[in-house]
């Protein structure tokens, strides 16, 4: 019989959007004693960081009736369902998809109680004419959601353990029992739990798993991690050594960067435009209109040879992005034709730096620059400016808005890698958000919710539906604590 230093009904182990959402339910609807378990000194999870959530014939897409975007509409779930099986080729779990189309609404309406305000029901990438209206921005965005459910939690009666990371599951007779975990003083607590969920934000920030799950090994030492420290799936580990299975383990949510610098910053928004894209070879090697996805954008540099990208542009073209704004939109990192004034500033200190973007008078003096062949690089840019020039694209049948010649000196390139946002593959789990065993069979008292569940996705994050990941989090915690909250109150009759 297991012995514990102290006993909650559920404990949650992660303080991120699903995290909160599961302990704020299991404590305020279930009356149950709910303790939440966080490494990190404070809450926050990759939900601080998220725009919008999706949802799904909500109270504010009905209120709204159209979306801004002339001739589209809001999905029904029916759409939404399809899209995400559609999308994944298949490989979703049908079970998940349900749940999320079903539940992510109720969290509008949860939220909205709470006194978040909904300023848009939109797409995040315009001109991106296969995106569903799913996208709900909140005003104060991720940041603000996130600090209103921390109070939420509180005053549901949550006992909130920060500095306290979980080390390992306690299972007695096939059944999760409790957590062993280290409190902030380094001192090992075992804390028992009628049920146990795991939020613990996926493994994105641990380049070991990285390498040995995703699909992107090979160049996993040219990716840049721009997650919460913390999210270095502990909680799947735990899950696994106790025999938990998985699903699609290998998908990461990507977007492209500026080596080195932020979302927001205006260098990192110029490279990630439709411009030339160029890798190693000094080659063009896709349609750089992928870059209306940064979900697909990301993933086709990640495969690049050592993972790098060069964005190529003339001064003419800087000076438009500075003058007339960004041709395409990084959601509110980089809204859409937001003129990018601080461009020249920051490529010009970049430029300085010598490590990520560089400055020619010709393009032979920019390939040498940048360490690419220079009768290469100056073919593919001869190539492409004959392309602009003809308004066609035959090698990539590229949009002839965005074929931008490459003749106006100085030239510029600037550096762009894939970052890891957070993992999306992670544990087998069923529709409840139970953490289904290599057996098949459910292990009982375990949940897995937000980036610790998987079942949502194909082999990649998926943009079409945007607000996916952070609607998941928040209708998956809710989910499973509703779950766990029926079980146990069932084993006390």
């Amino acid at each position: 019989m297991a012995t514990f230093d102290v006993e909650y009904d559920l404990v949650v182990v992660g303080g991120g959007g699903s995290g909160k959402m599961a302990a704020y339910i299991g404590a305020k609807e279930g009356g149950l004693a709910t303790a939440l378990l966080e490494k990190a000194p404070e809450t926050g999870g990759s939900s601080v960081f998220a725009e919008g959530q999706a949802a799904f014939e909500s109270s504010e897409q009905l209120a709204r009736k159209t979306p801004p975007t002339p001739g589209m509409h809001y999905p029904s779930r029916a759409e939404g369902y399809k899209r995400y099986i559609d999308y994944s080729h298949k490989r979703a779990n049908p079970d998940v998809v349900r749940m999320q189309v079903t539940h992510t609404a109720e969290t509008i309406d949860i939220m909205k109680s709470l006194g978040i305000v909904y300023t848009d029901v939109t797409i995040y990438a315009y001109e991106q004419p296969t995106e569903l209206n799913s996208f709900h921005r909140p005003d104060g965005l991720g940041a603000h959601m996130q600090e209103v459910l921390l109070q939420a939690t509180v005053d549901a009666g949550v006992d909130i353990f920060t500095s306290t990371p979980a080390k390992q599951l306690i299972v007695e007779d096939g059944k999760v029992v409790g957590v062993i975990a280290e409190d902030a003083d380094g001192k090992t607590i075992r804390i028992g739990a009628k049920a146990v969920v795991l939020a613990g934000g996926g493994f994105g920030g641990n380049l070991d798993m990285v390498r040995a799950h995703s699909r992107f090994a090979r160049n996993a030492d040219a990716l840049i991690y721009m997650g919460p420290e913390p999210n270095t799936g502990d909680t799947i580990n735990m899950a696994l050594a106790i025999g938990a299975d998985t699903w699609e383990m290998q998908p990461l949510m990507l977007v492209p960067v500026a080596k080195d610098k932020s979302l927001v910053a205006h260098i990192n928004g110029g490279g990630s435009q439709p411009v030339l894209w160029v890798n190693k070879t000094g080659q063009r090697y896709y349609d750089e209109h992928v870059a209306l996805s940064f979900a697909d954008a990301a993933n086709v540099i990640a495969i690049q040879p050592g993972g790098a990208s060069y964005s190529i542009m003339d001064q003419a073209t800087v000076q438009h992005l500075i003058d007339d704004g960004s041709d395409i939109g990084l959601g509110d990192f980089v809204k859409y034709h937001l003129p990018l004034t601080g461009l020249q500033t920051e490529l010009d200190e970049a430029v300085a730096e010598g490590d990520m973007a560089w400055k020619a008078d010709s393009i032979p003096e920019l390939a040498e620059a940048i360490g690419l062949d220079p009768e290469v690089f100056t073919a593919t840019v001869a190539l492409y400016n004959e392309f602009a020039e003809d308004g066609d694209d035959p090698l990539f049948y590229k949009d002839a808005k965005y074929l931008r010649p490459v003749k106006t000196a100085p030239f510029y390139a600037i550096e762009m890698r894939a970052a890891i946002l957070v993992s999306v593959g992670a544990l087998r789990v069923n529709g409840d958000l139970q953490v289904i065993g290599v057996d098949a069979k459910p292990i009982e008292g375990l949940y897995a919710v937000g980036m610790d569940a998987g079942g949502l996705f194909g082999d990649t994050y998926n943009l079409d539906v945007p607000g996916t990941a952070n609607g998941f989090a928040h209708a998956s915690g809710r989910v499973a604590a509703r779950h766990a909250i029926g079980a146990i109150k069932a084993a006390a009759v």
